[in-house]
């Protein structure tokens, strides 16, 4: 590849995303709340036209709520709010029919769930109901509205990397013109097929393909036959027919996805439109029903973990870097939570003059995750393809998203906490900071103190720490936003929750994990010290 760096017509950029999906598009909106320019491009005109992904689990919302977003996908995605619940039976008709009861929503969604009201307790957000087609137009909306720059129908061609820079050439597709980029760092968001993933040879590890299914999205006006009996999904085990059956918008839309063998030469060319009509009437059981189909897409239930998410100063993230089923509901969260941990990393090291050996932090605490998560959502596959829903049931305070994993790394101080304690959300270093309401009406978190920046969080009040503040703002540069509790019994309950004194406080990283534990008592070098390992401050 020619050397792009002397080229005076190449673009020059700090961070290459290349992916226009519902990683990327994340991706884009956390480098824009850090201050840092980019850009992204993706191979599609459009953002995604299948619903894909239905459900934001509730870690992604609260990052989606620090974006000033979370009101916007709920409303967006509130036709399936009441889509919950699994059928089994030969036809909808039938298991709807035989339904012993409708499967409304609990209060707050799974969270509502009396089980799993101590976990769901734990986050100012829920579960959110929202397909990818109309949550990925969302982002894209938000992103192009702040600014950013967005080139769809634009193709990665090739790229290589120095010590210094990553060298790319992008493909305008509408025009086949070629565009020299010279970037810092790339973000490959570029999904399971990435073609930066596969240029790079990385080692996989998982199951491999498990089953392949085709997408049917369709349109059928079902909205009387479903009304009162909303329902997630139908699954059904037929000689003819195995797969399971979407609701998208309770109404409408719906989605199948049918089990199909292309390793014994099957392909999307052997279900003409009649033929794939002609089985969603057998499915549904209403052989007179109008049914319009709206897009068929083949895709193949698999599990593949990238053993290594950075090469250089290139970033593997979503399902570039775990490709999962979806019976976790965790492949496009997964993503949005990567990218949020990589964001502040980059502004770190770009803007703010930290070591890059910080940018190490991202594989060590995102991979485990990823890993985990697509290993789980292979085990709840049952041998047919389709989702065990026993084993659905047993993991579901997993699957609500809280993020209840502790972070250890070289961008974490303290002692890492026993995994048999399970103290998620009391300021453990490494966990994500506890969330404690700040008013009556539930409006406001301590979540929402961190908007994308360090901060510190004290037990007690403020006077305690300003001398110390200030004195490290003077040596370092650093502002360093100060959070407490003005009344008496929200000390109390912090104090109680997180286990700290007056005069401690929680040092909070950008992306809401605690880094480190800090008593008053410290010296100002040692608190500088700590800035500088977490990435706060230059060295």
């Amino acid at each position: 590849m020619v050397d792009l760096r002397n080229d005076l017509n190449a673009i020059r950029i700090p961070v290459l995303v290349i992916g226009g999906g519902i990683t990327g598009l994340s991706a884009a909106l956390f480098l824009q709340q850090q201050g840092i320019p980019f850009l992204l491009v993706e191979r599609h005109r459009t953002t995604a036209i299948q619903p894909k992904s239905r459900t934001i689990d509730v870690r992604a919302m609260e990052l989606f709520r620090e974006l000033g977003l979370s009101h916007t996908l709920r409303d967006a995605g509130k036709a399936m709010a009441q889509a919950w619940g699994i059928l089994q039976g030969t036809t909808l008709v039938d298991a709807l029919n035989n339904r012993a009861s409708a499967a409304k929503a609990p209060p707050g969604g799974l969270g509502g769930l009396a089980q799993l009201q101590p976990w769901a307790a734990g986050s100012p957000e829920s579960i959110c109901r929202c397909t990818q087609d109309i949550s990925e137009a969302v982002l894209f909306e938000t992103a192009i509205q702040r600014g950013g720059d967005l080139r769809f129908n634009h193709e990665l061609i090739r790229f290589t990397q120095t010590d210094q820079h990553v060298l790319a050439v992008i493909r305008n597709r509408e025009n086949d013109q070629d565009l020299p980029v010279v970037a810092d760092y790339l973000v490959a968001a570029d999904g399971a097929n990435s073609l930066v993933r596969t240029t790079l040879h990385a080692s996989l590890t998982g199951a491999g393909t498990i089953a392949n299914f085709l997408n049917i999205y369709f349109e059928a006006d079902l909205a009387d036959l479903v009304k009162g009996r909303e329902f997630s999904q139908f699954l059904v085990r037929e000689p003819e027919i195995t797969g399971f059956l979407l609701s998208i918008n309770n109404s409408t839309r719906w989605a199948f996805h049918s089990k199909f063998h292309p390793e014994l030469g099957e392909g999307v060319s052997h279900y003409p439109e009649a033929r794939l009509v002609a089985l969603l009437k057998r499915l549904i059981g209403l052989p007179d029903l109008s049914i319009r189909i709206l897009s068929v897409l083949p895709w193949p239930l698999a599990v593949r973990v990238a053993e290594e998410m950075q090469f250089g100063r290139i970033f593997l993230a979503g399902d570039a870097a775990h490709t999962m089923t979806p019976y976790a509901g965790k492949g496009a969260n997964a993503g949005v939570q990567d990218v949020h941990n990589l964001a502040w990393k980059l502004r770190a090291v770009l803007l703010d003059g930290g070591d890059k050996r910080l940018l190490t932090t991202y594989q060590t605490e995102r991979q485990s995750v990823g890993a985990f998560y697509a290993r789980l959502s292979g085990e709840m596959a049952a041998p047919d393809g389709l989702v065990d829903e026993q084993k659905m049931v047993g993991q579901v305070a997993n699957l609500l998203g809280l993020p209840n994993y502790v972070y250890t790394s070289e961008a974490i101080s303290g002692k890492p906490v026993a995994d048999q304690d399970v103290p998620y959300f009391t300021g453990q270093p490494g966990t994500r900071l506890p969330h404690q309401w700040l008013d009556e009406t539930k409006q406001q978190s301590t979540l929402d103190w961190i908007q994308g920046r360090f901060i510190l969080v004290v037990s007690g009040p403020l006077s305690t720490w300003d001398a110390i503040t200030a004195q490290c703002t003077r040596e370092t540069g650093l502002l360093l936003p100060v959070y407490s509790f003005a009344d008496e019994q929200e000390m109390h309950s912090w104090q109680t929750l997180t286990s700290t004194i007056t005069g401690d406080a929680l040092l909070v990283r950008p992306d809401g994990f605690v880094g480190a534990r800090l008593s008053s008592a410290l010296s100002i070098a040692e608190i500088v010290q700590l800035l500088q390992k977490l990435g706060a401050v230059s060295e």
